[in-house]
């Protein structure tokens, strides 16, 4: 890439690898030596009203090699460059020998030498210094006696080698620097790009100024798309609440981590993170695509739910069972201690079911088992649990009852059940009847725990069953 003449002149931003970028700097450097220096010159002669054609035609010569040497660095080959710093010395030598006074130029000369020794070669660089030097103490000719002209000498030189010295060592060690932070950028700038998660930039304005390949195949555009746009024409279906948070990152400069976000079709899933760059007034943002990861969550969600449901639901007839059934009687009688209400427990069994299964076949028999279900739902009120615990075993918990009312609602579930049971009952092609008999227990008055409360419906219930079987 070829720097435009705005670029140069630092009036727009350049991009270049290391040494280009170095050889640019020096060739600003030039520019502004050769452009500063003899300005001040001529300002300085200025105030004596001594401008004569030699220090103009210095001043034009100084111009004309600075606008060669921003404007054609690139081109130039090195022993051009040393030339233009030897004219340079020159151009400072007219001030210093046509000027009254001219001493006082010799200061320019440490402008100079700071130029050479931080831009050029060792070798050049001690070349150059020697000649300046060597120029620096001709100009000692008009001192008044030879140890003024000694000690002026010895001066001139000692400054310029000492801001010789002082520059080399400051070069290297700035130029070390430059290599390790070079190597730096180039690490970092590698994981940037090749890093497997999404990475970005985002100025205070929250528009994209750096986006690495994988975050832009997250969003499914060109990098080149998302550069210089805002969060909101990237993610306009989450916009306000990034911006919010955005923003608040500015404010704060605390960083948000862990936040979960959807695409704009629900099809993928993102884990974000962002985090501030307060050195440069910047979001930083890092995106992990956790889509695969979501999946399988849900999916041992789902799986969990299912053996669940499994492990406290009866297969058949979709009722919880016997395990699900005494957890929820446990909790019953506990909250009915606590409140003072009582609880009321159904025992149904029904009557010559293996008959069923004996006569039409099991098939049957589960169909017949899964419309007593349903029955059961329909006649049990709304918060009522009706349960399967056995082949042919049911039960109905009825919590929360008031204590004088509890054996008249037992009473009528107990009947409801029965007129619906002892209704004949389609499967298929066959009518069958499911009469049951039924058996209550009511806390606190027949039992005090669960076990108890049981036993007393399934008493209830038997006694039933045997005065049945007698009066058939």
């Amino acid at each position: 890439m070829t720097p435009t003449l705005t670029q140069r002149l630092w009036l727009a931003p350049v991009s270049l690898p290391p040494d280009e970028r170095w050889r640019l700097v020096a060739a600003r450097a030039a520019f502004i030596l050769f452009v500063v220096q003899p300005t001040l010159g001529l300002a300085a002669t200025a105030t004596t009203n001594t401008i004569d054609g030699i220090v103009v035609g210095a001043t034009v010569v100084s111009y004309l090699l600075a606008i060669l040497i921003l404007g054609f660095y690139e081109r130039l080959p090195t022993l051009v460059k040393a030339l233009a710093a030897t004219a340079g010395a020159l151009v400072i030598s007219s001030f210093v020998y046509s000027q009254p006074g001219g001493e006082v130029f010799v200061l320019l000369y440490v402008g100079l030498v700071f130029y050479v020794s931080f831009f050029f070669s060792r070798r050049r660089a001690i070349v150059q210094v020697a000649l300046v030097v060597l120029l620096a103490t001709a100009s000692t000719r008009t001192a008044a006696s030879v140890g003024e002209i000694v000690r002026l000498s010895i001066l001139n030189a000692g400054t310029l080698a000492g801001a010789a010295g002082i520059t080399l060592v400051l070069r290297r060690q700035l130029r070390g620097a430059l290599v390790n932070a070079i190597a730096s950028r180039a690490t970092l700038d590698a994981f940037f790009e090749h890093a497997a998660g999404g990475f970005a930039f985002l100025d205070s304005d929250l528009r994209f100024v750096r986006v690495n390949d994988p975050l832009a195949s997250m969003i499914e555009l060109p990098v080149e798309r998302i550069v210089g746009r805002s969060v909101r024409e990237i993610f306009p279906h989450q916009a306000d609440a990034v911006e919010s948070l955005l923003r608040a990152i500015l404010a704060t400069g605390e960083p948000v981590v862990g936040i979960e976000l959807a695409s704009a079709d629900g099809r993928r899933d993102y884990l974000v993170d962002y985090y501030p760059v307060a050195e440069t007034l910047k979001i930083g943002m890092s995106v992990a695509d956790v889509t695969r990861l979501k999946h399988s969550e849900r999916s041992l969600t789902e799986s969990n739910r299912q053996l669940t449901v499994l492990a406290t639901t009866d297969e058949l007839t979709e009722l919880p069972n016997r395990r699900s059934f005494s957890e929820q009687l446990s909790l019953a009688l506990a909250r009915a201690r606590k409140s003072g209400s009582a609880v009321a427990l159904l025992s149904i069994d029904l009557d010559r079911f293996k008959d069923v299964n004996d006569s039409l076949g099991h098939a049957y028999g589960d169909r017949l088992l899964a419309e007593v279900a349903r029955l059961l739902r329909e006649a049990a009120r709304e918060n009522d649990v009706v349960a399967r615990i056995g082949g042919d075993e049911f039960v109905v918990l009825l919590a929360e009852l008031d204590l004088r009312e509890a054996p008249r609602l037992t009473q009528t579930v107990a009947e409801r059940i029965q007129a619906l049971l002892s209704a004949p009952i389609s499967i298929g092609p066959v009518e069958l009847r499911a009469d049951a008999s039924i058996g209550s227990a009511i806390y606190p008055r027949d039992a005090h725990d669960e076990d108890g409360l049981l036993g007393a419906a399934d008493a209830a219930m038997y006694r039933r069953k045997t005065a049945t079987v007698r009066v058939a």
